[in-house]
């Protein structure tokens, strides 16, 4: 049987939590896959994912075209998913969470 195939570009590689604003979910290049995220995947976030800061450059144009001020950028909750070691089977798990 042939290695599973997951497009990369499907796959959730952030989760960004905002207040009163819904769920962010980014690929790879921070563009926005769907603003909604299952309760499965906030907890996988929150128990497996890396905290992390959107408030540096890589950030900067997702926190302007969702217009989060630089002061704001500080205080919202964001995870990193992926870290780099997850097998194609894995990477097919987290994007039907």
């Amino acid at each position: 049987m042939p290695p599973m195939r997951t497009e990369q570009r499907a796959v959730p590689h952030y989760l960004v939590l905002r207040a009163d604003c819904p769920v962010y979910v980014l690929d790879v290049n921070r563009v926005i896959l769907r603003r909604e995220a299952s309760q499965l995947l906030r907890a996988f976030a929150k128990a497996r994912g890396t905290p992390t800061s959107i408030a540096d450059e890589p950030w900067d144009g997702f926190s302007s075209l969702e217009c989060i001020e630089p002061h704001e950028r500080k205080a919202v909750e964001a995870y990193a998913l992926i870290r780099g070691d997850e097998s194609a089977h894995q990477l097919s798990l987290l994007v039907s969470l």
